[in-house]
């Protein structure tokens, strides 16, 4: 018999802890390292030479949105082909589950918009990670439950079934709990969860708290008011008992009228509340721009209907003209009418449109930006919030400062996709191919970060935080999430263009001990698990 499965002969290893890289062999047995030396005398089933190729934890992206794609996307194409062998999805309030009765079409037809045409008989979180894991995934999945989830079923169950509403949300926390979430989420800047108050987070949290889980939040302002809303965040999170807490996508996009030094001064909250004991990091983002809901640009009086409704509405020239003056929020840049700043994301009415600029879609449309965006909503309906934008949000030297500091994580802030299908169509950009390998060349190589840093903040640090055991080191008794890199093709990566191709750096992945890339080819392998 072999001594190995898998023996990685003469890798440079940087093994997640951010010490610098050294030269050895790595032996895998079963879905676990056994091995991390440099004079072996062995059998293996196979062995893998790895002279010149770097070797890495697999990635751990700590906020996506995979979950969004996964049951049309089980193999991860673009995220496993990058390394990725981990993500930690249900971020920002937004999953499929819990789900009202009023809230299955809608999700119907956004599930089918991101390729997925089976089924949507899932009621609760726990039914619904039985769908996605029962069928195999490619990468390990980490959950949070989605706050403005929980608060849309809540509200549907408390219609249909008089139960009270706010211990609904509650029930409805602690059976997520139950099934697997590592904790909940909130979107505060659109959806049900701009109309909840700081107190129904902390009664929320403070469940989440009980049981040692986390509390992720997209804030509630990250311009004008940047400062109130990272206050409102450490209030929930004190009053949860102090959770443990991520402060998703801590930045500020520019011309958008926050003040001089408040990221700086936001930042420097984390560094304060950590030093107070509180067990919080923030993340970023690797390019300047990035995904939006297209809901969160319509004024609260509106954005409160119900999704048909407002969509209807919407088909109004008078409810579009006080839209339009209603309207500096969110994306602000948009009401400054830097419409060049914004592309299509995903319209599961428009799909023609997609990938374009409003500018664009306007001259195509013979209409101005507003109209063709009004247009995009109306004809959503109750598809009103599955329809995404894309912009162009940040400065490079904002980037900079927030990928290279201390206490925040990198993550991309975005889903699986592949090149074929409804999946393809809706993801048009480097972001959703490249996101992860760009922190490891064009970052590394501008001197952001250097190499081992850079992969300490995407593994090791990662795992660390979120409680994901035995993962995220090259360290004997781990789990074999292992990648080969090869360096040159990182370097000569050019990832600001879209590709046709995936990403082609990550030669080798293993997913507990399995290969799912191999030679740069996908095996078609699904080994991942939840990880609870």
């Amino acid at each position: 018999m072999p001594d190995f499965d898998t023996l990685i002969v003469g890798a440079d290893v940087v093994d997640g802890s951010g010490a610098a890289p050294s030269r050895c062999d790595i032996g895998i047995v079963g879905d676990r390292i056994a091995y991390l030396g440099c004079s072996v005398e062995a059998r293996a089933a196979r062995t893998v030479q790895a002279a010149g190729m770097l070797a890495t934890p697999g990635l751990i992206d700590p906020h996506s949105h995979s979950d969004w794609s996964v049951l049309g996307n089980r193999y991860a194409f673009s995220t496993i082909h990058q390394g990725v062998t981990t993500e930690v999805v249900g971020n920002c309030g937004v999953t499929y589950a819990p789900l009202g009765a009023a809230d299955v079409e809608s999700a119907c037809s956004a599930l089918r918009a991101l390729g997925y045409d089976g089924p949507v008989d899932w009621r609760s979180f726990g039914e619904l990670v039985d769908t996605v894991h029962s069928g195999g995934t490619a990468q390990n999945l980490v959950w949070f439950v989605g706050h403005t989830a929980i608060r849309s079923a809540a509200r549907s169950n408390a219609e249909t079934g008089r139960c009270d509403e706010a211990r609904e949300r509650i029930r409805l926390l602690e059976e997520a709990l139950e099934a697997g979430a590592i904790g909940l989420s909130s979107g505060l800047e659109y959806g049900a969860g701009r109309f909840a108050d700081a107190e129904e987070l902390a009664a929320l949290t403070g469940v989440v708290g009980r049981r040692g889980g986390l509390y992720a939040s997209h804030i509630r302002n990250r311009d004008t008011a940047l400062g109130a809303a990272v206050d409102e965040f450490f209030h929930v999170v004190h009053r949860g008992g102090g959770v443990r807490a991520q402060l998703s996508h801590l930045n500020v996009r520019y011309d958008t009228g926050a003040g001089r030094g408040a990221w700086e001064q936001a930042a420097q909250r984390v560094i304060n509340e950590r030093q107070r004991g509180t067990d919080v990091l923030a993340d970023m983002t690797p390019y300047p721009h990035g995904i939006g809901m297209a809901v969160g640009l319509l004024p609260g009086w509106l954005a409160v209907r119900p999704p048909a409704e407002a969509a209807g509405l919407l088909a109004d020239t008078d409810v579009r003209a006080r839209v339009r003056q209603d309207c500096d929020r969110y994306w602000r840049f948009v009401h400054r009418g830097q419409w060049d700043r914004v592309r299509l994301g995903v319209s599961p009415t428009h799909p023609q449109w997609e990938g374009l600029t409003f500018p664009e879609i306007a001259e195509r449309h013979g209409r101005d930006e507003w109209d063709c965006l009004f247009d995009i909503l109306a004809a959503a309906g109750a598809d009103l919030g599955a329809v995404q934008l894309l912009g162009r949000l940040f400065t490079d030297d904002h980037l900079a400062d927030a990928i290279s500091h201390d206490h925040f994580l990198l993550g991309v802030d975005a889903f699986s996709t592949r090149r074929e299908g409804p999946l393809h169509a809706r993801t048009r950009d480097p972001l959703f191919y490249y996101g992860h390998t760009h922190y490891l060349s064009h970052h590394v190589r501008t001197g952001t970060l250097s190499l081992e840093l850079a992969v300490h903040k995407m593994t090791g640090m990662v795992a660390d935080h979120f409680g994901i055991r035995d993962r995220g080191y090259l360290r004997v008794g781990h789990h074999a999430d292992v990648v080969l890199f090869d360096p040159e093709m990182l370097r000569q990566a050019d990832t600001w263009s879209m590709p046709d191709e995936y990403s082609r750096a990550a030669r080798h992945v293993w997913v507990n001990g399995v290969p799912v890339v191999s030679d740069g080819q996908h095996t078609r392998r699904l080994p991942g698990h939840m990880l609870r």
